[in-house]
């Protein structure tokens, strides 16, 4: 038992401060426990005694802090794909949603980033910024991927450049929806009885639940670049 106390309390230090998804995190502190329940018993099957066999184990697997340095590692890295995917597969139901809205409401398809038209001067400026938060958005996203994929997995980069670029598409999606929200305050000033309110409605919360999820996630993408 105190053999089993003195593995966890190692593993205990590894995990504290670990970034990164909790599933990815319990499950690289199962794999690190078994691998030194492995080492405590060839050590005992050699003579060692329980304390004596822990304390090699854990010596043979070296410093809880470098142990956690290259854990902190993996983990923004999958912490960043992870972030990026999640864009890439939202982004097209919210653009998809807000192009119903804007057809719902007899806006043409031309204008359907929505309402330039009809909206008060400035709003031209606000569609310019959308698009280049946008082109923002998929680029960094697609060189997330990329650096996070197979064919960079021995890449020793890729733990500093990964979260960065994600960090960049999720507040690059924040400014999408924002863009987008001053769109619609601004067709609500001007014309109201134009839009479909259901259709403008779901876009809307669609587009509040990514902005919260994409500002989350860039967030935690930076806080692990920090680190």
């Amino acid at each position: 038992m105190t053999a089993a106390r003195d593995i966890d309390a190692y593993v205990e230090q590894v995990a504290a401060g670990l970034p990164g998804p909790a599933r990815d995190r319990r499950d690289m502190m199962a794999e690190l426990r078994s691998g030194l329940l492995d080492a405590l018993d060839a050590h005992r099957r050699d003579g060692l005694s329980d304390d004596a066999a822990a304390a090699a184990a854990t010596a043979e697997f070296g410093e809880p802090r470098v142990i956690a340095a290259t854990f902190r590692s993996e983990l923004a890295v999958r912490l960043a794909r992870g972030c990026a995917l999640t864009l890439a597969r939202t982004g097209p139901v919210v653009g998809l949603l807000w192009t119903a809205a804007a057809m719902a409401s007899h806006i043409g398809i031309r204008h359907a980033l929505p309402w330039e038209t009809a909206a008060p001067a400035g709003s031209a400026a606000v569609v310019r910024l959308l698009l280049v938060a946008l082109l923002m958005t998929v680029g960094s996203a697609v060189v997330t991927v990329a650096v996070t994929g197979r064919l960079a997995a021995r890449r020793t980069y890729r733990s500093r450049i990964a979260p960065a670029t994600a960090a960049v598409s999720g507040y690059g999606a924040v400014t999408v929806d924002v863009a987008l929200f001053t769109l619609l305050a601004s067709q609500l000033a001007s014309a109201p009885g134009g839009l479909a309110p259901l259709p403008v409605a779901c876009a809307a919360a669609a587009s509040l639940a990514r902005l919260l999820l994409a500002w989350r996630a860039a967030e935690r993408c930076r806080a692990a670049l920090a680190r």
